[in-house]
């Protein structure tokens, strides 16, 4: 689902996924950025899709289960664990700037998760 800040269809997006690599390669069009300008930034979040809740993302549950991400692995003991699977970030991905580790931009336990967009070069 690609979608605009405020939630509305922002277009089409293709898919193309290489069994080879084992990568899966998301195009947009880039007309619909505009021209790239100093002082852009971009913050990309990789969740996964549920046609049945309101915000189209797959929700955790503590440990996997069909149809939900788990938090943590069934023998799991990080600190994650012991958060309400209904209160961690539904994101499986996201971009980081340079010197941010993805594992501490998704970590509910240090505090509200906040997306931190790249600056584009």
């Amino acid at each position: 689902m690609w979608v605009d800040a405020n939630g509305n269809p922002a277009g089409t997006a293709a898919v193309v996924s290489s069994e080879a690599s084992r990568t899966i390669t998301i195009e947009l069009p880039a007309s619909a950025f505009g021209t790239l300008a100093s002082g852009w930034s971009f913050a990309v979040v990789l969740t996964g899709q549920d046609g049945f809740s309101p915000d189209q993302a797959r929700g955790f549950a503590a440990t996997p289960l069909p149809f939900q991400f788990g938090v943590c692995a069934p023998s799991g003991t990080s600190p994650i664990c012991g958060f309400d699977p209904g209160a961690v970030p539904k994101a499986m991905d996201v971009i980081t700037p340079a010197g941010v580790d993805q594992a501490t931009e998704l970590d509910p336990a240090a505090g509200p998760v906040v997306i931190r967009a790249v600056p584009a070069p």
